[in-house]
């Protein structure tokens, strides 16, 4: 299948004279993590320490506001909470102006560390929840008040499986590789664009892949920088068709389902050791090429309790006081 036959794939397009992506943008200020999941789509457990500069990162985002909207700025990782200027990333995301809501995203555990002024500059606080993270129902909840007097939106979901996404081993034909691109929401859909050390990526998996095949995390990024044809090189670099180089190591938005669960980096590294094709969804693959609305990425969202049980846990904390 050709490029020009995806049907429908979301472009970017310039309106009110900005690059206007499908949905959001993702800056990733920590590839580590403080804990390790199989399958990690952004391949944290074997990932050195690395964080985003104040200076680096406010230089990038002050470029690109310039001829880039998007309606999330999402800050996410690895686990942001690691970097330690995570509260002047997050006033630089909010200063840009580059997207509607400057969201935080999070597995949760280092939100007490988090400071009254990093809550402030966030609309949203997202809480990814895995078994291994055991954040605990009144935790969540604490967080949430806290949201409410900050006015933070703070939402939860659980996440009891994941979707496989690399393979170490190469696809085995290009007609493979196409299939996956077809049918993946990340890069047809969604508009997955990534923000690392000063350059844009296509999705962020695209990002990850030369970090177990061996190439340079750089490879496949569109390097921001000053200039006037800045928008124009951007906006082509996005819309280019794909597959992209990495594709031929992930399979997408169409990975099988796995449980959730913690590996350590050894572990973690040789459980890539699997053939391509026995990763894939093959069902999930052919439903999602047509399929623009299907989405199937293991997320369980976590609705607050209703007032009447939140009363009654209350009165039983109370009593076990």
């Amino acid at each position: 299948m050709s490029d020009t036959d995806l049907k429908p794939r979301r472009l970017s397009f310039i309106d009110a004279g900005k690059i206007i992506p499908p949905m959001n943008l993702e800056v990733i200020v920590a590839d580590h993590c403080n804990i390790t999941c199989r399958q990690c789509n952004h391949a944290s457990p074997i990932m050195k320490k690395w964080n985003a500069t104040v200076e680096e990162t406010e230089h990038s985002l002050g470029l690109l506001a310039e001829v880039y909207h998007c309606k999330k700025l999402r800050l996410i990782g690895g686990e942001p909470l690691l970097n330690p200027n995570i509260v002047d990333l997050i006033k630089i995301a909010k200063r840009s102006g580059i997207g509607d809501v400057v969201q935080l995203t999070t597995n949760g555990m280092f939100l007490d560390r988090l400071p009254d002024e990093g809550w402030v500059d966030l609309d949203e606080i997202e809480i990814s929840l895995y078994e291994i993270s055991k954040l605990s129902d009144a935790k969540i909840e604490e967080l949430r008040r806290k949201g409410k007097r900050f006015g933070t939106k703070v939402n939860v979901s659980r996440y009891p499986n994941f979707r496989m996404t690399f393979s170490s081993q190469k696809a085995e034909s290009t007609s493979l590789v196409e299939d996956i691109w077809s049918a993946c929401k990340m890069a047809n859909v969604w508009g997955c664009h990534a923000l690392r050390q000063g350059r844009l990526y296509r999705c962020p998996q695209s990002i990850y892949v030369p970090g177990f095949t061996g190439g340079q995390l750089e490879e496949e990024g569109f390097k921001i920088s000053d200039g006037p044809t800045l928008q124009e090189d951007l906006l082509r670099f996005l819309n280019a068709p794909g597959p992209l180089k990495s594709c031929a190591h992930c399979v997408g938005s169409c990975g099988k389902q796995v449980q959730q669960a913690g590996l350590d980096r050894r572990a973690w590294k040789a459980d890539l050791d699997v053939p391509f094709r026995d990763m894939i969804d093959f069902e999930l693959m052919e439903k999602s090429k047509t399929a623009i609305q299907l989405i199937d990425d293991c997320r369980q969202p976590v609705k607050p309790p209703r007032k009447a049980k939140r009363i009654l846990q209350k009165v039983r904390a109370l009593w076990a006081g």
